[in-house]
Formats: structure tokens, C-alpha cells, sequence
């Protein structure tokens, strides 16, 4: 009776709640941003890297991965970043040393149980002043690093289209590529997100009090496969899984009660589709559309990313 009861307090919790904060449901890294050429560094130079993302969901699943968790669910978002990259020419511990930061503005549109919000503005941005990435002879590259989220963007404790976390977060970030000279060439980027308080939490009836949330840890993974077909055209499949690992908690004993009801209201994911590459001159133009097969504890739905890689400026290594 007691888990029925929150079950039934946390789909009244969304009438008034953010629809991409893990205290209702979504997280801080846009998954699947990456996946080909996402594993390798470029040559020493200053890159310019351009992606923009349409993304919509007409359901929120339950904990079985059924639509309905959420009644009346309806979001559209879209998002234009700009990410520069500066590979510096110079070596630590035998690997290129670079360091990037991203500054994304999203229009977030969302109508979820009859409560509807549309929010537009630069959300949160991320820096990392340490990259380091090997490569190898045999083609195999890896890269790594400790993204920083800074949150700097719009947001209003009460909004249903929150644009940012408005809390700290640190991803640790290992890639691997391997680019054979002939056959299939493959991507992988893993991260994990470890969330810190938000002081200013949500008003919803899941923490009607808006006492301090703190979102659980999470995992995921960006992934392609692709084949050269043209010395100028990749073709293949990329995608994401996501996987909440640790379960939120809430400075509200009755709050953490009904999560607690929920298993964490841990999130997962996974998503895959057709991507292709071309090289247009210096540039790299990679479009990938992706469907969510299965979702539990998030919306579920259909996105799609244009990415462009433009070298700036290039150097020797130091």
C-alpha cells in the first residue's frame, strides 16, 4: 500500500517538475553527442566542432520500460553547441596534451500533465583543462580526461523546461578508437557522471519542499561502427546506452521515502541508428539519427545530430 501511494505522489510529481534533471528523470551529458572520430584526438591545431540536435518524446516509461509513468508527455528540444578543442603540440606521460570547453543554447518545449513551458538560452557549460590521448601504430588510439560542468544556465525551481542542472557535476571520460587501414573502424567514449547537491532544488510534489537533491551517479556510453565506402564517406551505426547507478537522494525524510519506493528512480536507456560521414575540404560532417528501443525511468523517443569538425588553426608538437 505505502509503495502504491508514492508510485501514485511521483506521477502527480511531473505537473510540476524539470523534464531533463535526474531529479525527475534525464541528465547532464547530451547522450549521443559522440561516436565517429569521438575516440582519437586530431593532429596539434585549434578545432572548431558544431553540433546541433532535434530531439523529441511523446512518453515517459516506468520502471518495465511501459509508457504512462508520466501521463500527457510531450517534449521537443533543440540544441546548437559550439565546442573548441585545442591540441597543444605538447606531450605528458606520452600522450598529446589538449583541452576543450563547451557552451551549448537549447529551446526546450514541454507539456507534461497538463502543466506546458517553453524555455530558450545558453545552459550549462563544460570545460576540461587535462586531455590526454595516446596513439598507436597498430591504429588503435585512447583518450581520457575529467570534464567539469559549470552551472551557469537558465533556471527556475519550478519550471517544467528547465534549460540547466543548476548543480555541479564532474564526468571522468575514457575513449578508445581503432582505425584500421581497411575494414570497419570503431568508436567508443565512456563516461560517469558524479552529481553534487542542488541547494536550490525543484518545487514538486516529489520534494514539495524543495529541500537539497542530490541525482544519482550515472554511466554511459556513446558508440559507432562505422566502413569507409569513399575515400571521402563512412557509413554505419551509432548510438547510446545510459544506466543510473547510484539512487538519488533528498534532504526530506518523506520525499526520500517515496524514491526510495521507487528504486532510486535509477534511469536507463538505449539508443542506435544509421550514421554517415563525409569530408567536405578541411571539414568533417558527420549525421546520426537515433531511436531509443527501450527506456525505464525516462522519456523515450527520436533524436537526431548534425556534427561538423572545422580545423582552425594547426601547429607542430613541442
Amino acid at each position: 500500500m505505502r509503495k502504491t501511494i508514492a508510485l501514485a505522489a511521483a506521477c502527480a510529481a511531473f505537473a510540476g517538475t524539470s523534464a531533463r534533471a535526474t531529479e525527475s528523470g534525464g541528465n547532464v551529458y547530451p547522450l549521443g553527442a559522440e561516436g565517429t572520430l569521438a575516440g582519437a584526438l586530431p593532429p596539434p591545431g585549434v578545432y572548431y566542432l558544431g553540433y546541433v540536435q532535434s530531439y523529441s518524446a511523446d512518453r515517459f516509461n516506468d520502471v518495465d520500460g511501459k509508457q504512462g509513468f508520466i501521463p500527457a508527455f510531450d517534449v521537443d528540444a533543440q540544441a546548437a553547441v559550439s565546442r573548441v578543442v585545442w591540441v597543444t603540440g605538447r606531450k605528458v606521460l606520452g600522450a598529446d596534451l589538449a583541452m576543450h570547453v563547451v557552451a551549448p543554447v537549447v529551446r526546450l518545449d514541454a507539456h507534461i500533465a497538463g502543466v506546458s513551458d517553453r524555455r530558450t538560452g545558453v545552459t550549462d557549460v563544460t570545460v576540461d583543462p587535462l586531455i590526454l590521448g595516446w596513439h598507436f601504430t597498430n591504429g588503435l588510439h585512447v583518450l581520457t580526461g575529467v570534464d567539469i560542468n559549470v552551472p551557469v544556465g537558465n533556471y527556475s525551481r519550478t519550471s517544467v523546461a528547465n534549460i540547466s542542472r543548476h548543480h555541479w557535476n564532474v564526468e571522468p571520460v575514457v575513449a578508445v578508437a581503432y582505425y584500421p587501414k581497411n575494414g570497419l573502424q570503431f568508436d567508443l567514449k565512456a563516461m560517469y557522471d558524479i552529481n553534487f547537491k542542488n541547494r536550490d532544488a525543484q518545487i514538486n510534489a516529489l520534494n514539495p519542499t524543495g529541500a537539497d537533491y542530490r541525482s544519482g551517479n550515472e554511466l554511459h556510453v556513446d558508440f559507432a561502427a562505422t566502413k569507409p565506402v569513399h575515400p571521402k564517406v563512412s557509413v554505419g551505426v551509432g548510438g547510446y546506452y545510459y544506466r543510473q547507478t547510484t539512487s538519488d537522494q533528498v534532504d526530506d525524510p518523506a520525499a526520500q521515502a517515496t524514491i526510495d519506493a521507487l528504486g532510486g528512480f535509477k534511469g536507463e536507456v538505449f539508443a542506435a541508428g544509421p550514421t554517415v560521414r563525409v569530408a567536405a575540404g578541411k571539414a568533417q560532417v558527420i549525421a546520426t539519427w537515433q531511436h531509443e528501443f527501450t527506456a525505464r525511468y525516462r522519456p523515450q523517443g527520436e533524436k537526431l545530430w548534425i556534427k561538423m569538425i572545422l580545423p582552425l588553426a594547426s601547429f607542430s608538437r613541442k
